[in-house]
């Protein structure tokens, strides 16, 4: 289902019919100052209320949820991605000696020459992605287990 703009919400909610006011409530004798719960009661309206009427209807419900789901399912795939980013960085690390061997063998000693003069560079560049993969998956699960306490 398409999100809806705050725009077309509002003009349904213009046209459909007023409804009768309600009789107003005798004004309490004293005033009364605020209780905590009171004072602290936020003034915003929640993020799903699109139309600003101060109600979360159905329709702004799922819409809501929909976001959501597809907000869980892109973390999930970027995740996912991370993860083989950083799985086939480590088999590269792994193979890479292996390309030096086989260059020597097959007495390609310039691809070799080349081969190793760039090892240093493709190995700190490498670790750095795995580096920045499992400590970006520690962060978050030290984090995680921070918001259970």
């Amino acid at each position: 289902m398409p999100r809806k703009k705050p725009e077309e919400l509002k003009s349904k909610a213009a046209a459909a019919p007023a409804a009768t006011p309600a009789p107003a409530a005798p004004a309490p004798a004293a005033p009364v100052a605020p209780t905590p719960v009171q004072a602290a009661a936020p003034t915003a309206f929640h993020d799903a209320d699109l139309n600003g009427d101060g109600v979360v209807d159905d329709e702004e419900k799922a819409m809501e949820l929909e976001f959501r789901r597809k907000a869980l399912e892109d973390q999930d795939a970027m995740r996912d991605a991370q993860r083989k980013m950083a799985w086939f960085s480590l088999a590269g690390m792994l193979l890479y000696p292996f390309a030096v061997v086989l260059a020597v063998l097959l007495n390609l000693d310039q691809a070799a020459t080349v081969l190793g003069s760039m090892a240093a560079t493709y190995f700190v560049s490498v670790a750095a992605i795995v580096a920045a993969f499992f400590g970006g998956q520690a962060y978050a699960g030290k984090s995680a287990t921070a918001k259970k306490r």
